[in-house]
């Protein structure tokens, strides 16, 4: 394959070895200045943007023209988004100091877009960051190969294809996550930990489908005229449904571009070429959506998940001042989207090369150097088992290094740092 070719050609040249590891691009003293977790700040944005949510709710329902609920309904959907990622970090114990108040944080912020806390620790923690763009693994807008797509039947062929539409964000999110991975653990990934998961998802489903109620009882009394199916429709549906539009659209863009690879098997696939090359840095074309901005700045948070949102920018900006050559980046806009899925449609796994649904190539073969794969420590790792879970899969272990030979073999930009954070 080109990136066994490639990296046999790195292999001797060690000076040139990047692997996207914090100590890498970090001294010590800066990552603990951009890991450092405020609460003040934390407990600021919580409460700013949950408030902002209950009043597009009620905006959502009240007795006005249909057109401003329908307005703020689709504001009620960003907030949905906007506390989802509040979620997202103190997911990762990096929204404020303490996990057991990140986790706490991440229940009630979970609530508006119903999901479970320990089942999305394994969706995403677990699953997508261990095996960032590793087909069988991370299951996040994985693309098919044309042989795969060939043999699969037609009904799931015309999902694939409404998938990488521009109308696919409408609905992957709920089919592919919400339902059957986010709720109640029915999975066979799932299972094997159920009792664990059961807490969380009696917690979704009564005190989230409270919520839920709530906004049928408060629409009811503030516009008794309409009929409880309109005003779940204004309140609930159409902020849920652009809720996970946004979160589809996100991750598509986060993982899919005509630059960025995917890999199908263990053996060639690297820290470094599912983090640094497997993501890419989406500048939004407004800042007034803060949580937003941060999150698109992808790689400095695969690369070192303890960072909370507020501290991205200057995380992102010293990973690129390391791997600028190897970061893919580019200003959102409809040209650049249309770009995206219309050349997005399947890999080809062997010459990393995105095609369409004939398997002609959209792009450039993406060419990895060493830096798409670890050197040769990582080299003997165990093989991982595929996605049934991934739980028990074992995590590469690198073979220990004595200190002048790692030094010799994995020159680093600056000293510092340690070992990097899952």
């Amino acid at each position: 394959m080109a990136v066994v070719a490639a990296e046999a050609a790195g292999v001797e040249g060690g000076a040139e070895s990047k692997l996207g590891r914090p100590s890498d691009w970090l001294t010590a003293e800066e990552r603990a200045d951009v890991t450092e977790k405020s609460l003040g700040r934390g407990l600021f944005l919580l409460s700013v943007h949950y408030g902002l949510y209950f009043v597009t709710m009620i905006g959502a329902v009240a007795p006005l023209p249909i057109a401003v609920n329908v307005a703020f309904g689709i504001a009620n959907g960003a907030l949905i988004g906007l506390l989802f990622l509040i979620g997202h970090d103190s997911g990762h114990s990096a929204f404020v100091p303490g996990r057991t108040m990140n986790r706490w944080i991440t229940r009630l912020v979970f609530l508006p877009c119903l999901h479970s806390r320990s089942q999305w620790d394994v969706v995403h923690n677990r699953t997508h960051h261990r095996y960032t763009n590793l087909k069988g693994y991370d299951y996040v807008w994985a693309p098919m190969s044309k042989e795969e797509y060939d043999n699969a039947s037609l009904p799931r062929r015309l999902l694939e294809r409404t998938y990488r539409s521009l109308f696919g964000p409408l609905i992957y999110y709920w089919f592919e996550f919400w339902i059957p991975k986010l709720v109640l653990p029915v999975t066979k990934q799932m299972r094997a930990e159920w009792k664990k998961h059961l807490p969380d998802s009696l917690f979704v489903i009564f005190v989230g489908g409270g919520l839920v109620a709530l906004i049928g009882v408060l629409g009811s009394w503030m516009a008794p005229e309409r009929s409880l199916w309109l005003t779940m429709l204004l309140g609930w549906f159409i902020p849920f449904a652009v809720w996970n539009y946004l979160m589809a659209l996100s991750i598509f863009l986060q993982h899919n571009h005509p630059k960025v690879p995917w890999f199908d098997e263990p053996s060639e696939w690297s820290f470094y070429g599912g983090n640094i090359r497997g993501t890419a840095h989406v500048d939004l074309p407004f800042d007034f959506l803060p949580l937003f901005k941060w999150v698109m700045l992808h790689h400095a948070h695969h690369a070192l998940p303890s960072v909370p949102g507020y501290k991205l920018t200057e995380a992102q900006a010293k990973l690129i001042e390391a791997y600028g050559d190897d970061v893919v980046r580019y200003r959102f806009g409809i040209r650049e989207y249309r770009n995206v899925y219309r050349n997005c449609k399947l890999f080809d796994y062997e010459n990393k090369q995105w095609t369409d649904f004939r398997g002609r190539p959209t792009a450039e073969p993406i060419l990895l150097d060493s830096h798409g794969r670890n050197r040769e420590e990582e080299r003997s790792a165990p093989l991982l088992r595929p996605a049934s879970g991934p739980r028990l899969a074992q995590r590469p272990v690198s073979r220990p290094v004595p200190a002048p030979e790692r030094e010799r073999a994995v020159p680093r930009r600056r000293a510092g740092g340690d070992a990097p954070a899952e």
